[in-house]
């Protein structure tokens, strides 16, 4: 599986903070990458970074239709949505969460 991190401090490139991803699209955005991901995934790549840093704005992961949906915990910043651009086979729907300043990680 993949692991995608947020650009930011190395100390934070660990298997703890990053995302799961299904893949990772071929085409950049902004010179970043685009990951697919579940809901659950993000959620708990969320969850994660609330633990690390409980000051941060870290939101909530909710599908609202065929968009995922990432509250914010500060109500100045609006909440960010990704579409759906498949499912799985188990039927779980796999997000485009292009937008964020993701970076390459590791394998698990």
């Amino acid at each position: 599986m993949t692991i995608v991190y947020l650009d930011s401090a190395p100390e934070n490139h660990v298997p703890e903070l990053g995302l799961r991803v299904v893949s990772v699209l071929n085409e950049r955005w902004n010179g970043w990458l685009r990951p697919l991901a579940t809901a659950d995934a993000f959620g708990s790549f969320l969850d994660a970074w609330r633990r690390n840093d409980p000051n941060g704005i870290w939101g909530w992961a909710t599908e609202v239709g065929d968009t995922l949906v990432c509250s914010r915990s500060d109500d100045d910043e609006p909440a960010d949505e990704f579409p759906k651009v498949g499912t799985l086979p188990d039927g779980r729907a796999i997000f485009d969460l292009t937008g964020w300043t993701w970076v390459e990680g590791a394998e698990a």
